[in-house]
């Protein structure tokens, strides 16, 4: 599947984006990881969230940390969109 992530709130200062996906017309948010045994190495991933979520985490930015924290810890990975890909 192509996925097509349009961006509508973009945080350089958290690392994160709040946006919609255009092929399926969900909404999304994505953060940047630096695992901690590899520093040189970054990947983003991409979680789906409902439409209320997306309103609460564009007007509450605390609540939105909360919740990639949880992602972090691997508490939602039910929402998990795709996971990355390791090189060939």
């Amino acid at each position: 599947m192509t996925y097509n992530f349009e961006p509508m709130k973009i945080s350089r200062k958290f690392r994160y984006t709040l946006g919609k996906e255009m092929t399926t017309r969900k909404y999304y948010l994505s953060f940047l990881v630096s695992p901690m045994t590899k520093r040189y190495v970054e990947y983003e991933e991409y979680y789906a969230i409902s439409f209320e979520q997306f309103n609460t985490f564009t007007n509450n930015e605390v609540e939105l940390l909360c919740f990639i924290e949880k992602c972090m810890k691997g508490n939602k990975n039910e929402l998990r969109i795709f996971y990355p890909k390791a090189p060939a």
